[in-house]
């Protein structure tokens, strides 16, 4: 069973049910929305909050009144904000359904009805299931007690048949990106290359794609230089590069060179997204501080929102073939690891000369993408990284940084990104940068010095990417986890970029 830290059901009906212990509507400053689905008592309590201005529809606002159902029992009607009606986007409803979930999950209630518009279903249950993540596999004893008394909440989503469709697409794109929150909530010493590469196994023998792992015997055959330099300080660990398939709802056949097409396949290209899945980052003889070396755990996370791509992919059944690449290892401190001075050399035949150990991602990355571009020649490639600091001082932690050599990928990706509600800003990357990171001694250096830190591994990557292919690096570093809780995030993995990636790929023809 794939894992996704949520225990609440959500469920689809056009009516709203006999029985339920709340009833939640949504509202547009004074304006009920859908009121007439419910009771008149019901609808006449919502009423009420807004007529005493209890309520003021504003977003993320959640109040509530109680009814007397006549029959000894009394049920709560919630009203939720979602704002004035002129800035209502999905965005607004996503957070609207995480608000509920959050008030829910406090007043320890079971059977939630909520009414929803027809337009806003998809948004508003991914708010729901997002919202009720809870990373508990490590609870022990203590709180136990407190989570045993809580009850499950069962929200059943009540709007006009024809939004069935949206409903389920938004249960699959939710339960994708809580299954990388949790792989990327799990600990170091509970997931390193060898022990990902197994969670990804089983997780394609479920949904229904093909898995292929490359060991570090097999990657030296390849040579890829980069990725085994990285992960060679830990013998027990080692790297491992897990490539996933989903052949798309076309059939299209694709794979590696010498495996052949199927008879009567189709020509078609994939998608490949490659994600840096860093399973735990010390920063190697470069090392880290210590304040800052515990939340290394997510330095895995552009691989994780790969394989919530993955696994969305195939729930949904998309039509587009894509090929997932998560590159794998753990950077670590022994007498076998890396050193600053020393040159790789890279699989596409690239030598780097080593200035920072800490500046390992683009080396996983760079063999990913040079092989996996190689192998599976993609109409469009698109790398998720938790790469530099530097992003975080320039965008913060609102937004990704985006960069890339093909203006119609990056503006297909920002209308995706929109519509999942998910923020970037795209960063240049030119000949400037691209010259800063060439070295006296190899091709390039892994890192030029503080300036420009995100520009240097936009700049960096591109030198595993070959003339004429469409590609975007995404820095996710200041997005990829959260410190404070956000409306539909708790603290830690937020599954950053499964939204945007699910919503490109349902594009791309």
């Amino acid at each position: 069973m794939i894992p996704t830290s949520t225990s609440v059901k959500v469920l689809f009906s056009p009516k709203l049910p006999a029985a339920s212990d709340v009833v939640a509507l949504f509202a547009s400053g004074s304006e009920l929305l859908d009121a007439e689905r419910v009771s008149a008592p019901d609808r006449a309590a919502a009423q009420r909050l807004l007529s005493s201005g209890v309520s003021k529809g504003k977003a993320n606002e959640v109040t509530f009144d109680l009814v007397d159902t006549g029959n000894g029992k009394i049920r709560r009607v919630f009203v939720i904000g979602v704002g004035p009606k002129e800035k209502n986007t999905a965005e607004s409803f996503r957070q609207a359904g995480g608000a509920l979930a959050k008030a829910i999950r406090k007043h320890n209630l079971a059977a939630v009805a909520v009414v929803v518009p027809a337009d806003r279903v998809e948004a508003v249950v991914t708010g729901l299931l997002l919202a009720s993540f809870k990373y508990t596999e490590y609870q022990g004893v203590v709180g136990k007690k407190k989570d045993a008394d809580a009850k499950p909440a069962t929200f059943t989503i009540v709007s006009d048949a024809k939004a069935k469709a949206a409903f389920d697409r938004g249960v699959a794109i939710a339960t994708a990106q809580n299954f990388a929150r949790t792989i990327a909530s799990r600990p170091g010493n509970d997931i390193n290359p060898p022990s990902l590469a197994k969670v990804a196994q089983a997780m394609a023998k479920e949904a229904g794609l093909t898995c292929r792992v490359l060991d570090e015997k097999q990657m030296a055959k390849l040579g890829m230089g980069g990725i085994l330099a990285v992960g060679a300080a830990n013998k027990t660990t080692p790297p491992r590069l897990i490539v996933l398939e989903w052949k798309g709802r076309r059939g299209s056949g694709f794979g590696v060179q010498g495996s052949g097409r199927k008879s009567g396949a189709s020509n078609t290209k994939p998608l490949l997204v490659v994600g840096k899945a860093i399973t735990f980052d010390t920063g190697g003889i470069s090392i880290k501080p210590a304040a800052s070396m515990g939340r290394m755990i997510y330095d895995k996370c552009g691989g994780m929102a790969v394989l919530g791509l993955m696994l969305a992919a195939a729930k949904l059944k998309l039509a587009q073939p894509i090929v997932g690449i998560l590159s794998s290892a753990e950077n670590h401190i022994s007498d076998t690891a890396f050193r600053p001075g020393d040159i790789l050399r890279m699989y596409n035949g690239v030598t780097v000369e080593i200035t920072n150990t800490d500046a390992e991602g683009r080396l996983v990355l760079g063999d990913a993408l040079a092989w996996g571009i190689e192998q599976f020649k993609p109409s469009a490639v698109v790398d998720l990284a938790t790469l530099t600091g530097g992003v975080i001082v320039a965008l913060g932690k609102t937004m990704a940084g985006v960069m890339g050599n093909d203006d119609a990928l990056v503006a297909s990706l920002q209308t995706a990104a929109d519509a999942a509600g998910e923020k970037f800003w795209r960063l240049p990357i030119g000949d400037d940068q691209r010259d800063y990171m060439k070295s006296d001694h190899a091709d390039l250096v892994n890192s030029g010095g503080r300036e420009g830190h995100p520009l240097q591994g936009g700049a960096f990557l591109s030198y595993f990417v070959p003339e004429g292919t469409p590609w975007v690096h995404m820095d996710i570093a200041g997005v990829a986890d959260t410190e404070k809780d956000l409306p539909y995030y708790a603290k830690g993995a937020t599954g950053w970029g499964v939204r945007t990636l699910v919503e490109w790929a349902s594009n791309e023809k």
